[in-house]
């Protein structure tokens, strides 16, 4: 019974082989034929060429991977070409070093925004009325104005100080000076 089965599968196999035109079964494993070479190739990781003839009109129909006349031409020259590996190899390098550039000149980049704000925050300080360095200048180089605005300043830090550490006075021992 399993052989009936068999034989009847193949009939119609057969059968509908026969019912269909030849371009179109052709056409068909043509197509099949060249996705199995690319899927080998790119498994393998190696280059193909595959070149089909139709068995009606004659025409050729070729498909190859990743190149098809680079590699149809080491095949009738006899050997491989050193000189396109070397220029891959040449712009894999070349990728590379522009990738690390790009990278160093975006810190570059960071680097110079971060010099100016400092410059900015520089300016400001020495354009303020009151510079924030003014014990490191000489006193001989200051004008008159200058000079009395550090004097009320002193004065005021000299009333500030003392205000301080009589409040810190009191709160620290408050046991004490009830006491005395």
């Amino acid at each position: 019974m399993a052989a009936e089965r068999n034989n009847t599968r193949k009939r119609k196999k057969d059968e509908i082989k026969k019912d269909e035109k030849p371009n179109m079964t052709f056409s068909k494993q043509k197509l099949g034929i060249f996705n199995k070479a690319i899927e080998l190739s790119i498994l393998c990781e190696s280059e193909t060429a595959l070149i089909v003839i139709s068995p009606d009109e004659n025409k050729l129909y070729e498909c190859g991977y990743p190149n098809y006349d680079a590699v149809i031409q080491r095949f009738l020259t006899g050997h491989t070409d050193e000189n396109e590996k070397k220029n891959q190899q040449d712009d894999d390098i070349v990728e590379t070093l522009r990738l690390r550039y790009e990278a160093m000149q975006g810190k570059l980049n960071e680097e110079q925004e971060k010099l100016e704000k400092l410059k900015a925050t520089e300016a400001q300080k020495s354009n303020s009325d009151f510079p924030y360095d003014w014990w490191n200048k000489s006193i001989d180089d200051m004008d008159l104005t200058s000079l009395e605005d550090i004097t009320t300043s002193l004065d005021k830090l000299k009333i500030n100080l003392s205000v301080a550490s009589q409040a810190k006075k009191f709160n620290l021992h408050p046991i004490q000076e009830n006491v005395c």
